[in-house]
């Protein structure tokens, strides 16, 4: 096998991906159409990194749970400078009766559940400074990550061919070679090409039916206060993280296909308000200042929020199939090395290590069971498939 592979989107999803493969021994050209590295969804201050579990959905909060697990430990072990990153913990704040229902659902099949979740009590209201009244969990290993950081660290490595200002406008194979063409009319040539550039997925012939919904979303910030803030980060309706680099984030508007790239004063005031509940001190402090720096990026997500990760069909093939011959796993006309990783919304940071390992594994013809198990559930052409009729091949296109 020829290890040489073109990653398209330079944010987290492509660095890792690009880190992974690097470290097993392939050549990566990693190329971006901004002027630097993470530079849309995922060039912001800070991005935290805490699980999002929902009440009656198994399957999404085991991939959560995985995902969160394998993040938090592999930065943790990166390398990556002690001041960019920290798992103390994170607070989200939940209405008490939902808090405990999922904190039972949770912790029935956990091993030292102890050291993963907790309600919250009186002694965290005090040592985090949030209000008397409030309930909901405490995530031991939560925590927040400079995101430039962290993709500076990843790409750099002597397999790591970093390639700015070049937007990919077209993806052809000749023979046994990808040729990825450039809005200025150049050339880049690999064995094997992945796609991990968001919101753009759908620009591409062989990838435009993988809809995707762009969210658009503003953070803000302001320099330290003297006021005594949370020492971690505490969700909300939105978040607040401690003091990062001299600064305090807080935010984020979630608004779907708006492509508005301004800071809109509407956005920061609503940013102001989520916090309100979270430090009414630093809600007032924020709510006196005549400006108030930020910054808007979009994300992407399909509509059932589960991402992209795995492989997409040669379309030639597949047009020419017959329902019942789809309905066979292991007949599915898969598009030879040529692979997708995209669509995690905002909960990147959590997501994107852990399935950039999983897409690196396949890329390497090297699956284990819980590989393929993740694979089965972001399978990019579950909804060609269900399309069909066909919903339990979608989720199993790997037999475990």
């Amino acid at each position: 096998m020829q290890k040489n592979i073109a990653i398209i989107g330079a944010g987290i999803t492509g660095c890792s991906l690009a880190h992974f493969l690097a470290n097993t021994g392939w050549d990566v050209t990693l190329v971006e159409s901004q002027d630097d590295i993470a530079s849309g969804g995922s060039g912001n201050p800070v991005a935290a990194i805490y699980p999002k579990f929902m009440l009656n959905d198994k399957a999404y909060n085991d991939f959560m749970l995985k995902s969160f697990m394998f993040t938090t430990a592999w930065i943790d072990k990166s390398g990556l400078n002690k001041g960019d990153y920290r798992f103390n913990g994170a607070i989200e704040i939940l209405e008490g009766a939902y808090a405990h229902k999922l904190e039972i659902n949770l912790l029935g099949k956990m091993l030292e559940k102890e050291k993963f979740l907790s309600l919250i009590d009186k002694s965290m209201h005090k040592k985090y400074l949030i209000k008397k009244d409030s309930s909901g969990l405490f995530f031991h290993q939560g925590g927040w990550v400079n995101p430039i950081a962290l993709c500076r660290h990843l790409t750099n490595h002597s397999n790591i061919k970093v390639i700015t200002n070049q937007e990919i406008v077209s993806i052809e194979k000749l023979n046994d070679q990808w040729t990825l063409k450039t809005k200025d009319q150049k050339n880049f040539n690999a064995y094997h090409v992945a796609i991990c550039n968001a919101a753009n997925l759908h620009k591409f012939d062989l990838t435009q039916h993988l809809y995707t919904d762009a969210f658009r979303g503003q953070i803000n910030w302001v320099n330290s206060t003297s006021f005594q803030m949370p020492s971690v980060v505490i969700c909300d309706e939105g978040y607040l993280s401690p003091l990062i680099r001299d600064k305090h984030i807080f935010g984020a508007t979630y608004a779907m296909n708006d492509f508005n790239k301004d800071l809109r004063i509407s956005d920061t005031k609503k940013n102001i308000a989520s916090i309100k509940e979270i430090h009414q001190g630093f809600h007032k402090h924020c709510l006196a200042q005549k400006k108030i720096a930020g910054r808007v990026a979009w994300r992407a997500s399909p509509k059932d929020r589960k991402p992209y990760v795995g492989r997409v069909f040669n379309n030639q093939i597949f047009e020419k199939m017959r329902i019942r011959e789809l309905a066979q796993a292991d007949h599915l006309p898969w598009l030879e090395n040529l692979y997708i990783a995209s669509g995690f919304g905002s909960r990147g940071f959590t997501f994107a290590p852990y399935c950039s390992s999983v897409l690196a594994n396949l890329i390497n013809d090297n699956l284990s069971l819980e590989d393929k198990k993740t694979l089965n559930y972001t399978n990019p052409e579950r909804y060609r498939l269900k399309k069909m009729s066909l919903k339990k091949v979608a989720s199993q296109i790997f037999k475990v």
